[in-house]
């Protein structure tokens, strides 16, 4: 928000203890215009707004009409948030000066920062044709102000050009190359980071960003080299290391992503997520009891941090570590009693226990917060069963279907029900149909829970062709 220009203190430290005397009440002195725009820029550039502001006022009352002071005024007025004050200041004084790129280049933002991007881009291209010898750092205002305001594609149409008009500015080449990213046009992201890189082979945050398009073009063999390189400059570079470490579990090397990990930590970074992170390698290693380690480092670090929970319990449970699972269960909740996902577990820690009460009532619980989760449904109306030996299918799901007319769970349940338990052809085909519009992902779970139900579907025409009309492969 003003000149990309930085005052040199020992050039105007005299004029910077005189206005601080002047400040202080100590003595009164005169400034010329030109003294005033650079104990402003001096502490605008040192984020000191206030103290910019009181030299704008000495300036503004010594010279009441100099443009340039005024301009400068717009500045604190957008500091403050006061944009339609900024706006209507600047075009006022664009009546009087129309070759002042600084007000162009504030009114270009002024108008970005209140989505008009439109009357944005025309100031921001007068900044451009008035810039003359500052226009490498005005093309570099512009393509930062765009991209924090998430404006992307605009920046690329002013930085591709711009970036062929001065090609080894480093900070031009990150912006396009991060517009580029944001938009996905992976390529194009690609070649700019390489362009930047071959400018700078030992920019580490090049190395980084280029390892995280690797990233998202799956190569991660690349993806890891651009880390490798990263590192090599800057042993302690945290994101570096964390993201090679999480590039390595998706090729499956857990225990170099491990080693990634812990050079992540002992560099003095935040330990939770790698903690959590360790704990998922060493599951998928095997490695059970040093992964259940991990997963109470991670929840006795940040009881708040819901997703080890889920781990550490389904760890526990597949492990059959029953009496554990249970306390853990009840503690997970005590903290995150509005996760269904929680709420499942605890009935299958209760089930290890042979709580099958306590159970349903949990089952009860995650099927309410997500009664459109078929696992959820499917889990209660079994254990139901198991429970009741006088159960009536049909009962209970008239029930649900009253509470929860849409729900696809329950009207794929019932579909499994009228042909399994009734063989009701008809009444199948209806609930089914219903079940498909709302969530037709479901359908392979469904025969995976009732796997006879997938034979009975390919003898039956109705069923074959109401099914074939949602996939467009044949079962």
């Amino acid at each position: 928000m003003h000149e990309s220009w930085q005052a040199n203190y020992n050039d105007i430290k005299g004029e910077i203890e005189r206005f601080e005397q002047m400040e202080n009440g100590q003595k009164t002195f005169y400034f010329d215009v030109h003294t005033i725009e650079n104990i402003f820029d001096f502490y605008t550039d040192k984020f000191q707004f206030e103290k910019a502001e009181k030299a704008l006022q000495i300036g503004i009352r010594q010279h009441p009409d100099a443009t340039s002071l005024q301009a400068k005024h717009a500045i604190i007025l957008m500091e403050k948030g006061e944009d339609d004050r900024a706006i209507k200041l600047m075009e006022s004084l664009l009546q009087l000066e129309q070759s002042n790129q600084e007000i162009f280049l504030n009114l270009g933002l002024a108008y970005l920062r209140n989505n008009q991007q439109e009357k944005a881009v025309v100031f921001f291209k007068k900044a451009l044709e008035t810039a003359f010898e500052d226009r490498e750092d005005v093309m570099l205002d512009i393509g930062i102000y765009l991209n924090q305001h998430e404006a992307y594609k605009i920046t690329i149409d002013f930085l591709a050009s711009g970036c062929r008009e001065f090609p080894n500015n480093e900070s031009l080449l990150f912006e396009l190359a991060f517009a580029y990213d944001k938009e996905f046009i992976i390529e194009k992201g690609l070649e700019t980071y390489n362009r930047l890189i071959d400018i700078n082979p030992f920019s580490e945050n090049a190395w980084y960003n280029l390892g995280i398009l690797y990233i998202k073009n799956n190569d991660f063999d690349n993806a890891n080299k651009c880390y490798d390189y990263a590192l090599a400059i800057n042993p302690a570079h945290g994101e570096a290391l964390f993201n090679k470490g999480n590039s390595l579990v998706n090729q499956g090397q857990y225990l170099e992503a491990i080693d990634c990990y812990i050079d992540y930590i002992s560099y003095g970074y935040d330990v939770l997520l790698p903690y959590h992170y360790i704990a998922d390698c060493l599951d998928q290693l095997g490695n059970w009891d040093l992964a259940l380690r991990f997963y109470r480092l991670t929840v006795n670090t940040d009881t708040g941090y819901m997703p080890a929970w889920l781990g550490y319990l389904a760890l526990l449970i597949n492990q059959e570590y029953a009496s554990e699972a249970s306390e853990v269960s009840e503690k997970a909740l005590q903290y995150h009693g509005e996760i269904s996902e929680l709420w499942y577990l605890r009935a299958r820690s209760l089930l290890l226990t042979g709580n099958l009460n306590e159970a349903e009532d949990a089952f009860e619980v995650c099927f309410k917060e997500d009664y459109d989760n078929l696992r959820n449904a499917y889990e209660l109306y079994q254990l139901k069963k198991a429970l009741s030996p006088k159960f009536k299918g049909d009962k209970l799901l008239n029930r649900w279907l009253k509470a929860y007319p849409d729900s696809p769970a329950v009207h794929y349940l019932a579909t499994a029900y009228y042909l399994l338990d009734e063989r009701n052809l008809n009444k199948a085909i209806g609930h089914l149909r219903t079940a498909l519009i709302e969530n037709p992902e479901d359908y392979e779970f469904f025969v995976e829970l009732f796997p006879t139900i997938e034979k009975m579907v390919s003898k039956s025409k109705k069923l074959t062709q109401l099914i074939e009309n949602y996939f467009p492969y044949e079962f």
